[in-house]
C-alpha cells in the first residue's frame, strides 16, 4: 500500500517541522525505521503500517 499524496506530504512536513531523524520519527510513530523510510520515499508499505502512520498524522493534526 502506498500513502496518498496528502498523507505523504503531511508525513514529510511533520518530519521537517520536528527536525528529527527518520529513526526517531519511526520510534515516535511506532513503526520500523525501514517502513518509515519506504513511506517517506513513496514506496509501498503494509496496510497495517499505513494505518498506524495515518492515525499518528491525525493525532498530530488534532493536537495543533
Amino acid at each position: 500500500m502506498i500513502l496518498s499524496e496528502e498523507q505523504f506530504k503531511a508525513l514529510r512536513r511533520a518530519k521537517g517541522e520536528m527536525n528529527i531523524t527518520t529513526i526517531a520519527l519511526a520510534k515516535e510513530i511506532g513503526v520500523s525505521r525501514f517502513s518509515l523510510a519506504r513511506a517517506l520515499k513513496g514506496q509501498g508499505i503494509t496496510s497495517n503500517n499505513a494505518k498506524i502512520i495515518n492515525n499518528w498524522l491525525i493525532t498530530q493534526l488534532l493536537e495543533k
